[in-house]
């Protein structure tokens, strides 16, 4: 299923709308509810809304980790959430509101969360299961937010079959969305009942044919939703996010479509598996190139925290080696082929630019590479050309985000400027590369392949 970050937006905020009746998520909001297992009360928290004996604990263990300004706090009740009732826990419940309210740090984490947690899994259902439509995406990830999936026992009460299966999309989720707003309508729970405006909304939109959002705004809770209006200047500072545009990277199987080969790589080909298994390609080839242990942080990144990514191509950059040599390591686990690339490091880390990264820094200002595991997100025009975002998912690069860093052309990489200098120049951070290989690596990488910065 293909979203552009407009579509995706669009289908955010209408879940916001719905959970906090704000368009950008109420990040601290805290409600308690008695539909715990066997109708206890429960903490239901954030900008989406995820339950004390639901996922709550991963949210908060994953905050936790992420060195925020309560994560420390918060520690010690991470192993209790979902085991030791916390609803009229003051300490907890106020560290969480304040977390949400207070930390950029919980508002960047919540949208990880939600991300990995429910966008995905729904995208990943949508798209097996044959939908393509942006307001069929919506019905589905409505309907993971608030149900946790899609309901076997509302698909039994009507006869259409998925796209999949050889039915019409548009009449399954027409389907599927008047059975659902039925069951809520008519439910004994008058929580459920006061909730049905979900589905009733989603209907108008169904009515008006809006199914790849071509009339907007939406009107959802009452509120107006569209893909243009810029987000609060809070929270998450100058985090770019793409054109509206843009294709929404979607982490499952990619494309076994070949991009255009660089003109000046060489490529490394060595024998892989049989049965064309990625991941024991990519095991093959980091052998081969004496990458096997950040490669292996690699692949536990994605089976711990994106088991459903399945990206043909990975990447590693080796700061070990000098700036003359070509130290990306571009690894393709279709084609069995791993190719070697300039990229430039930081200009903190290299002070006496001598071609030796020595200094790694997470901060802003700091001009410095920041180490670790990234995600690739989408590309951009900028200043350097197409451009790539870039995710920093560990302690050591969170903020790449906030400091722009990006992987970029740039005329200082390339190997007539090697013969020129012994080196390569210098960036303010950004994985920078050859300009004549911009149009052949950066594409390759873009929509959810990994790549690591590495130094043993």
């Amino acid at each position: 299923m293909k979203l552009t970050i407009g579509q995706k937006l669009i289908c955010e905020r209408t879940l916001n709308a719905f959970e906090t009746s704000s368009i950008y998520g109420k990040y601290h909001a805290f409600t308690v509810m008695n539909d715990g297992p066997n109708k206890i009360e429960q903490i239901t928290y954030g900008r989406s809304q995820t339950t004390e004996y639901g996922k709550l604990r991963f949210l908060i263990e994953m905050y936790a980790n992420a060195k925020g300004a309560f994560s420390d706090a918060l520690r010690p009740f991470v192993p209790m959430i979902g085991r030791t009732a916390l609803t009229y826990n003051p300490t907890f419940i106020d560290l969480i509101k304040r977390a949400g309210k207070e930390d950029p740090v919980m508002a960047a984490v919540q949208d990880a969360f939600f991300d990995e947690r429910y966008f995905l899994p729904a995208q990943k259902w949508a798209a097996g299961n044959g939908f393509t439509l942006p307001l069929s995406m919506l019905v589905i990830y409505d309907s993971y937010i608030h149900s946790g999936s899609i309901m076997d026992f509302l698909r039994a009460r009507f006869r259409e079959r998925p796209p999949k299966a050889g039915g019409d999309e548009k009449a399954w989720i027409t389907a599927y969305v008047k059975t659902r707003h039925a069951w809520l309508s008519t439910h004994p729970d008058q929580k459920l009942v006061n909730s049905s405006y979900r589905t009733r909304d989603l209907l108008r939109e169904i009515d008006r044919g809006n199914w790849t959002f071509q009339h907007l705004p939406l009107i959802v809770h009452g509120l107006p939703i569209d893909d243009q209006t810029p987000p609060p200047k809070v929270k998450l500072g100058d985090r770019p996010v793409g054109k509206p545009e843009d294709l929404v990277p979607f982490f499952g199987t990619m494309s076994d479509t070949s991009p255009p080969a660089t003109k000046t790589d060489t490529p490394l080909v060595v024998q892989t598996p049989t049965g064309g298994d990625r991941i024991a390609t990519l095991r093959t080839l980091a052998a081969a190139v004496n990458l096997k242990t950040p490669v292996e942080k690699l692949i536990a990144y994605r089976n711990a925290h994106r088991p459903n990514a399945n990206p043909r191509y990975w990447a590693a950059v080796d700061f070990g080696m000098h700036s003359a040599k070509p130290r990306l390591f571009l690894f393709d686990c279709v084609a069995g082929q791993v190719t070697r690339h300039l990229c430039s490091h930081g200009r903190g880390s290299d002070p006496d630019h001598n071609g030796i990264a020595d200094h790694f820094s997470n901060k802003d200002g700091s001009n410095c590479t920041s180490l670790g595991i990234y995600v690739c997100d989408v590309t951009y025009q900028g200043g350097h050309g197409m451009s790539l975002y870039l995710d920093g998912m560990e302690t050591t690069n969170s903020a790449a985000r906030h400091r722009h860093i990006v992987m970029h052309g740039a005329d200082y990489v390339s190997s007539a400027f090697v013969d020129k200098h012994g080196k390569i120049g210098r960036s303010q951070g950004c994985p920078a590369i050859d300009m004549a290989e911009v149009e052949a690596i950066i594409p390759k990488l873009a929509g959810g392949s990994m790549l690591i910065h590495w130094k043993a």
